[in-house]
């Protein structure tokens, strides 16, 4: 009877976990607010390109980052307050950027290093140089050449970001971690349980006392 009861805690643990796993995932993801968004023009290629759809998550200003492909709201020459736009984070409040022609993007003095770029070169058209304000951001298009951004507005807002692309974040990989880790249990809190139900109809039934005690029997001559 022990061994059934083990069987059958082993089964209901392992359903648990099967179940929670998953459950947390949605959670996490649920909290993260993902937002599925297709890009326009080809001012990001060739690390995106038209048409794409990507996953962003919700981010907030004080953990947007540089390097950082953000989603934000802002109204340029259209006046359209809620148009959004998509582009690359360069320099946060506090950062000194500056590029001239086709020459690296010069960050606080040193040079950027950006593998993403199209064809390895910033494709700069305009000579600008400036210290981001506090709470703001300089954001570029990876295809500097085809991208209208912060050279032409100038910063932005922090505030202004809705969501972060989610490739390669740890957000993302614990959320599909939680799925993938949860699925294994499912099967095997069904063999457990069919385990405990075979041992169950086949335990030996326990031998007939006529309603006496044990200790009874035990000194009965």
């Amino acid at each position: 009877m022990q061994r059934w009861s083990g069987l059958g805690k082993a089964a209901l643990v392992t359903l648990l976990l099967g179940l929670l796993l998953p459950a947390a995932g949605v959670g996490l993801a649920l909290y993260l607010k993902p937002h599925v968004y297709t890009l326009g023009a080809g001012d990001m290629s060739p690390t995106y390109r038209p048409g794409q759809r990507i996953t962003t998550f919700a981010v907030a200003p004080q953990d947007v980052r540089r390097g950082d492909a953000v989603v934000f709201s802002y109204a340029t020459d259209s006046g359209d307050p809620n148009r959004t736009h998509f582009k690359r984070v360069i320099a946060l409040g506090g950062d000194h950027v500056s590029q001239c022609g086709d020459q690296p993007v010069q960050l606080n003095g040193a040079p950027l290093d950006e593998p993403y770029l199209r064809g390895g070169t910033p494709n700069g058209f305009r000579c600008f140089d400036v210290t981001v304000p506090a709470g703001r951001m300089f954001v570029l298009g990876d295809h500097r050449a085809n991208s209208v951004d912060s050279r032409q507005w100038d910063s932005v807002p922090l505030g202004t970001v809705s969501g972060r692309d989610s490739r390669g974040s740890a957000a993302l990989v614990t959320v599909g971690a939680l799925f993938l880790a949860g699925l294994p249990f499912l099967p095997v809190s069904l063999l457990l349980a069919l385990l405990a139900r075979r041992r169950r109809r086949t335990a030996p039934a326990a031998a007939p006392t006529g309603g006496y005690p044990a200790w009874v029997l035990d000194r009965t001559p």
